[in-house]
C-alpha cells in the first residue's frame, strides 16, 4: 500500500471497528432489555 492510501485504510479500519462494536453494544441492550422485562413479570407474579 503507497503512503497516500495508508491513512485512508486505518480510516477505514477504524470505522469499520467503530460500527462492531456499537452493533455488538446494540446487542447486549437488547438483551439486557429482555432479562429485565422477563424478571419484571416474575416479580409481578409473586403474591
Amino acid at each position: 500500500m503507497n503512503t497516500a492510501m495508508q491513512p485512508f485504510g486505518y480510516g477505514l479500519a477504524a470505522l469499520l471497528f467503530c460500527i462492531a462494536i456499537l452493533g455488538v453494544c446494540h446487542n447486549i441492550k437488547k438483551a439486557a432489555r429482555k432479562v429485565l422485562k422477563s424478571q419484571q413479570t416474575h416479580k409481578d407474579e409473586l403474591p
